[in-house]
């Protein structure tokens, strides 16, 4: 097995979205299918995991997105283990177009290892990281979650309940599903503005995520109730950081936090679009002070 893992993707016409492009839930998905299949590869497949007595989950995903994936794009995934220290390890991945071998993706995710039955950190074998540690990995560029304000009275909230459908095999949601809430909520956050996705369509524009970063704190199970609260870090020319915060309103817990850039675009040529002046002035009521 090589330690580190390629596996080839055609996007399918069901991946992409209202704009034509391939959602962020999809990238995360993508990722999840390589990941798996390079476990698979190296005894660490989902039994083998199981036989362990581990669960292995995700702490925080950040994707770094250079140019939009369409409906029949072919491209490479690629997948490889940076470090691995006790309990937890990340590994790094990269996206290239098969044809031209251009990048248009890249990204980090953190990941831990559970005692399946006490849900408390432990190591996997250490003979099993051997399969996957490398002595000189490539390193690519990626950031620390960042500290966020808490958010201001002017932020956007909606409220959603986990449906069946959301959760995975551990009966919980999936975190493939939580990109889905985010992208939903900062789609909700521009309507509430007079933004709505048809109203951008109306004047040519659409909305382009630059980059998404999503620090994942507690699990949500079927039947929650979740706030989801969007508010913006930082408002630029073209585009902003929304700050997507969700909690269960019961009990008070947090379960997901993430930062979304996002830019304004053509929507023909694709070229970044000033924010009107209408929506700049809406928007910047709506950012947080940070202190």
């Amino acid at each position: 097995m090589s330690k580190i893992f390629t596996r080839a993707f055609r996007v399918r016409w069901s991946e992409t979205n209202a704009n034509g492009q391939v959602d962020i839930a999809s990238y995360l998905r993508y990722l999840m299918e390589t990941a798996t299949d390079w476990g698979a590869a190296g005894q660490l497949s989902l039994d083998d995991i199981h036989a362990l007595g581990q669960a292995w989950v995700i702490r925080e995903t950040q994707f770094d997105f250079f140019r939009p994936l369409i409906y029949n794009d072919r491209f490479e995934f690629t997948i490889w283990l940076v470090e691995w220290r006790r309990v937890r390890g990340t590994r790094h991945f990269e996206l290239k177009l098969q044809d031209s071998g251009e990048v248009v993706a890249q990204g980090a995710q953190q990941v831990a290892v559970l005692d399946s039955q006490t849900m408390r950190p432990t190591s996997p074998p250490a003979h099993l990281l051997e399969y996957y540690l490398l002595e000189d990995p490539r390193i690519l560029p990626h950031q620390r979650f960042p500290r966020v304000p808490p958010p201001p009275e002017t932020a956007f909230l909606m409220e959603r309940r986990v449906e069946e459908r959301d959760l995975d095999q551990m009966d919980i949601v999936d975190n493939t599903v939580y990109a889905a809430y985010v992208e939903e909520a900062a789609a909700q956050a521009l309507a509430a503005v007079g933004w709505s996705p048809a109203e951008l369509k109306t004047q040519g524009l659409a909305v382009r995520n630059r980059r998404i970063h999503i620090q994942y704190q507690s699990p949500a199970v079927w039947g929650d109730r979740l706030q989801v609260s969007t508010y913006l870090l930082a408002l630029g020319d073209t585009g902003g950081d929304w700050v997507v915060a969700i909690r269960r309103p019961d009990d008070g817990v947090g379960i997901v936090k993430c930062v979304l850039s996002w830019k304004l675009v053509d929507r023909v040529t694709g070229e970044a679009y000033p924010l009107p002046d209408v929506l700049a002035a809406a928007l910047r009521d709506r950012v947080a002070a940070t202190g």
